[in-house]
């Protein structure tokens, strides 16, 4: 848990500033990209109320999209995230290293997302398309299961699980590439060898430190999907703007936390506590 308070202790002291960044992203996300449509289908299969008919419509279901400006609409809300994130990317690093945000070369908004706007894009765009490639491989497996077992449910529940445990874990081994890319300046290619080569001792305790937080922030939505009510959509909306503000900051805070630790460098934000 050394990596999860450590990030909580600079979460919680660094709230107001790390809260106001993502809230825009937060917001866009919660209402536009359901974090687990994947439920729908699991639920939908399990209560026997939709038959697919092809892989294509889950994979449809799960990425939460149906027409061709969705996608549009995805991209938008991408390229406006990355922007805010560079606030955060550059506020983390410059407090973690210098001890202040008012200290090193970088000062203001507009130096963060000149410096990290590229860096953090290239990342986005590498966990866009994993994201893509295990929904188009957990839609198959779903349609598969349907097709093959008259009761798919257990299947599909196992397929779903082991699926998020993978991308889970990729997140936790690429977690050192963004910090690579702003504090060594190594192109993507590099930053991702080496974030997995830097983590080969420490994964497990990343991937634990990514993996109680998804499920705690997780947990209500599913239980909303599964026992569904008349409000629940509201509801849902709502834990999933938390989901998505609450991870985001998470996610950034413990890869700079990683890092520092990884490279033993002695972080000046700690410094008299």
């Amino acid at each position: 848990m050394t990596y999860s308070l450590a990030t909580l202790k600079f979460y919680y002291k660094n709230f107001f500033r790390c809260m106001g960044f993502t809230l825009i992203p937060a917001l866009l996300l919660g209402i536009f990209a359901q974090p687990f449509s994947m439920m729908y289908v699991i639920v939908s299969i399990g209560k026997k109320e939709q038959t697919y008919t092809s892989f294509i419509e889950i994979f449809k279901k799960i990425n939460y999209v149906d027409k061709p400006w969705h996608y549009v609409l995805i991209l938008f809300i991408m390229i406006l995230s990355v922007l805010f994130v560079c606030l955060l990317v550059g506020s983390t690093q410059q407090k973690m290293r210098y001890g202040s945000y008012t200290a090193g070369r970088t000062r203001n908004f507009w130096g963060h997302i000149n410096d990290n706007f590229f860096a953090i894009l290239k990342y986005t765009v590498i966990l866009f398309i994993s994201l893509e490639i295990v929904s188009i491989l957990l839609s198959t497996f779903l349609y598969t299961s349907i097709k093959l077992f008259s009761n798919a449910l257990p299947a599909c529940i196992i397929s779903s699980v082991i699926f998020a445990i993978c991308e889970l874990w990729f997140l936790s081994m690429t977690s050192l590439a963004i910090p690579n890319m702003t504090m060594k300046g190594y192109g993507i290619g590099k930053s991702l060898g080496m974030s997995v080569y830097g983590l080969s001792a420490k994964s497990f305790r990343v991937f634990f430190a990514l993996l109680w937080i998804a499920v705690i922030l997780s947990a209500p939505m599913i239980l909303l999907i599964v026992f569904p009510f008349k409000y629940m959509k509201i509801l849902l909306g709502l834990f999933s703007v938390i989901f998505y503000w609450v991870i985001i900051n998470y996610i950034i805070i413990l890869m700079y936390v990683v890092y520092f630790d990884v490279e033993e460098i002695e972080r000046e934000d700690q410094k008299g506590e």
